[in-house]
């Protein structure tokens, strides 16, 4: 067996318990489907994407509004390969939670008051414990990025 796959079946394993932990911190941060949970997720973080590093990276430093790039429907449903009219009607749901903000023509945010509410922040320490546990387990293992 080559170096390049050492401990591959418990790697993943420690993985796949990762992603779903992630799937019930969503889900009960949220109150409704996977899907929603996804949506939110993609749309937040593409706001966020174009920032690096430890910019923002204490749970009390929410990026401003204005630093986040908004992101259209289509972009959401075709990141996630789900159909235009599904993504839209989580978006307009988020809407009326007050979860997500429509910038102009330009697309959708999760505003930062929407990530400073406390099942937020409180999903957000869960999903940082979660990660901890995740990373522990891998090197654990002796897996390390190469």
């Amino acid at each position: 067996m080559s170096d390049e796959y050492h401990d591959a079946r418990a790697a993943v394993r420690c993985a796949t318990d990762y992603i779903l932990r992630w799937v019930e911190i969503a889900n009960e941060a949220h109150g409704v489907d996977i899907v929603y949970s996804l949506v939110y997720t993609t749309l937040w973080a593409g706001n966020v994407s174009h920032l690096r590093g430890k910019v923002y990276a204490e749970i009390d430093e929410i990026p401003p509004d204005e630093e986040r790039r908004p992101i259209t429907i289509r972009q959401v449903a075709d990141s996630l390969g789900l159909p235009y009219e599904t993504v839209r009607r989580r978006v307009v749901e988020m809407l009326k939670r007050g979860v997500a903000k429509k910038v102009g023509r330009e697309g959708f945010i999760v505003p930062g008051e929407a990530l400073a509410r406390p099942e937020m922040v409180s999903s957000l320490r869960r999903s940082h414990a979660s990660l901890t546990r995740f990373l522990k387990e891998l090197k654990a293992l002796g897996v390390e990025a190469t």
